[in-house]
């Protein structure tokens, strides 16, 4: 491993890192970074990407498996981001634990293809350039869910602070209190009956024995 791969290797870790930790940041959306992150990454990944990875038919098989990875988990990790608006209208988000797993589960499909590649003699499908391309590919499908669901994201109620989350929904007194007295009515009811009915058996066995 020379010194420019161990060089991409920590700038990619590092990038990483930072995504991860932003994700589970409560965070405003930002419509026109949903955009350009992506184009970005993948202008910067296709160009890192060798010529001659276009004109070899196993190292495009391995980046349509990949984009195609990243597209699912993308698609993903976009339904599990909370997305709400505060009183101004301004959109905030915030992952979840299930969207760290996501993303931990692309870094190791990630590094199973590189594997992958680097066994089958095709490690230039599988460098920084596939990277980019397969991060750029995760977040255009992630960001692209995260837009869709923005017009639906509930607004935070009137005098709580902006940036937190919305809470959630609980079950009025109103709705608790008559159902919890029809439980004990229905427990009340079934009770009777089972006094009712012992009674009755009761009765029926003195009248058998006045007549034996």
């Amino acid at each position: 491993m020379n010194a420019s791969t161990v060089a991409d290797v920590l700038l990619i870790g590092a990038a990483v890192a930072w995504v991860l930790a932003r994700q589970v940041q409560v965070a405003r959306v930002k419509p026109r970074l949903l955009v350009l992150a992506p184009l970005v990454l993948a202008f910067f990944g296709i160009r890192s990407l060798p010529a001659s990875t276009w004109r070899v038919p196993a190292d495009l098989a391995l980046l349509a498996v990949s984009a195609a990875l990243s597209l699912g988990l993308g698609v993903w990790r976009g339904q599990t981001i909370k997305v709400w608006r505060d009183a101004d209208g301004t959109l905030w988000r915030q992952g979840s634990v299930l969207t760290l797993v996501l993303w931990g589960v692309l870094i190791a499909a990630r590094g199973l293809l590189y594997g992958v590649g680097v066994a089958a003699g095709h490690r230039e499908a599988s460098g920084l350039g596939a990277v980019l391309v397969t991060l750029a590919l995760s977040f255009a499908a992630q960001n692209t869910v995260t837009a869709l669901r923005m017009n639906a994201a509930p607004p935070l109620p009137a005098g709580q602070p902006a940036g937190s989350q919305p809470a959630e929904p609980a079950a009025s007194r109103s709705t608790v209190i008559p159902s919890q007295l029809a439980a004990h009515d229905r427990l009340h009811t079934r009770r009777h009956e089972r006094i009712q009915a012992r009674r009755h058996e009761r009765r029926e066995r003195r009248e058998t024995r006045r007549w034996e």
